[in-house]
């Protein structure tokens, strides 16, 4: 009975101590962990009945099935205290921040006397309102972006209120060195603000690359790229990318991107676009686009967007090849929808989650080519309908404390009534099918799956090996 006694009298130690708010701050207080002995002691009670006293907004149902522990299993004072966390979680999620959890029963059982009798009451407290958001060692970002990241409403219901969740969205950004948990501060009886301490990550980075390839079967020549990345320009988010690339066999490529993630404070987001394609001799190629979004506060996003395609035959794709212009003039106009779902624990190297991306387009492509008939030379024009689906998919599963299996696929059709050369896929180089020379692969439908396995090192960073099939 004096063990008893000692190991109850620890575990309403402990309880004092997880629900201990203070009246202008709330505080999720960190305590000791038990001696030895009184482990030793507390593993020889098993837990008997568990009782729901009071529950206020929730139900005693939804209480228990937020405790880590059922009658009949062993109960130490770490799992007391990981339950009453976990029951505290489950109701600032539910919008009492300032619920407290009481035990008002901790005694052995009569019929049992190896068994534990636990009741438990809950004040939840009053509901809590947002008053303001403050942000602490930032110089850029702003509050209501912020708000907007984590789907808060000032002067709305401070509901779900999770710190560590908010924490590992805000990381997840990749626009912030360091992110620590929010802290509450009470303004009013059922007002509060939320301090966020941060550190804003650099808000631009350059790399440039360039080599030189020996003479083949032609001239050699300078390969390279250059990529310039901007991120949360004027403290809102948004992105300017540009990447200009020297492949070899004289193929280069040129991308500008901006986007805006919030559009006019909304949840609308903006995208712009321009990429370009020099095809030595034998053709360029212009892409406009426009992209539309609207993200829900569960991370799915639906886009539509529209596109215009240019191409402009080079002095080699002039050349008539079976009595036709081997490269087509065209110009092509597609409209699309898509969506996008993104839960990833880390931006740039998670452990746990996944991408998925889908893309659908529809449009008309005119095209003009010379052709020769009969001794004739004319040039034809016709107007055919292209159909794309484009989708990727990238799942995330953590195998050890630093290994990650990482899985997935990247699908591409195009259906057209005619298919040019310069609205082919291509496959190949350092971005799939690692190991096989840039760009080898060619053609209107590509299916490719990829595996690999992950060492994390200091995120980003990490080493990996690969298996890529495509067909």
């Amino acid at each position: 009975m004096d063990n008893f006694r000692r190991f109850a009298g620890r575990c309403l130690v402990y309880v004092g101590l997880l629900v201990g708010f203070g009246t202008s701050r709330l505080l999720y207080a960190q305590s000791s962990s038990p001696s030895d002995s009184v482990s030793r002691v507390a593993a020889s009670f098993r837990l008997g009945t568990i009782r729901i006293l009071e529950s206020g907004p929730l139900s005693a149902e939804v209480v228990q099935a937020a405790l880590p522990f059922r009658p009949g299993d062993r109960l130490t004072a770490e799992r007391l205290q990981a339950g009453l966390e976990a029951v505290a979680r489950r109701y600032a999620e539910a919008g009492y921040p300032l619920a407290r959890i009481i035990i008002r029963q901790l005694d052995q059982d009569p019929v049992h006397p190896d068994r534990l009798l636990l009741a438990l009451t809950v004040e939840p407290g009053p509901r809590l309102y947002l008053d303001r958001i403050v942000l602490r060692g930032t110089r850029r970002t702003r509050p209501d972006f912020v708000a907007r990241l984590l789907n808060l409403q000032i002067g709305r219901r401070l509901r779900p209120f999770n710190p560590e969740r908010m924490a590992e969205r805000l990381t997840a950004t990749g626009l912030f060195r360091r992110v620590d948990p929010p802290e509450l501060y009470l303004t009013g009886d059922t007002t509060a603000a939320l301090v966020f301490p941060l550190e804003e990550a650099s808000p631009g980075s350059f790399d440039l690359l360039l080599g030189y390839q020996p003479p083949g079967a032609g001239a050699g020549g300078l390969v390279g790229s250059g990529h310039l990345q901007l991120r949360h320009l004027f403290g809102e988010g948004r992105e300017l990318d540009v990447q200009l690339e020297r492949l070899p066999g004289r193929v280069s490529r040129f991308r500008l991107e901006a986007a805006d993630p919030f559009l006019l404070g909304t949840a609308f987001s903006l995208r712009l676009g321009f990429a370009g394609r020099q095809q030595d001799s034998t053709y360029n190629r212009q892409d406009f686009r426009l992209v539309l979004g609207y993200r829900f506060p569960s991370g799915l996003q639906l886009t539509g967007s529209w596109r215009r395609e240019t191409t402009r035959p080079g002095p080699a794709g002039l050349r008539l090849e079976g009595g036709r212009q081997r490269i087509a003039r065209g110009m092509a106009t597609l409209f699309g929808v898509g969506l996008r779902w993104e839960q990833l624990d880390h931006p740039l190297a998670p452990r746990q989650g996944l991408t998925l991306t889908v893309r659908a387009e529809r449009g008309r492509k005119t095209r003009s080519a010379l052709q020769v008939a009969n001794g004739d030379t004319s040039r034809a024009r016709e107007r055919i309908r292209q159909d794309r689906l484009e989708a990727t998919l990238r799942l995330y599963s953590p195998l050890a404390d630093r290994l990650v299996l990482v899985g997935g696929g990247e699908l591409a059709l195009l259906r057209a009534d005619r298919y040019d050369v310069a609205d082919l896929y291509r496959l190949g180089g350092a971005r799939s099918l690692r190991g096989y020379n840039e760009e080898q692969f060619v053609g209107h439908r590509t299916a490719r799956l990829l595996a690999e396995i992950r060492y994390l090192l200091t995120p980003p960073t990490f080493i990996f090996g690969f298996l890529d099939l495509a067909t």
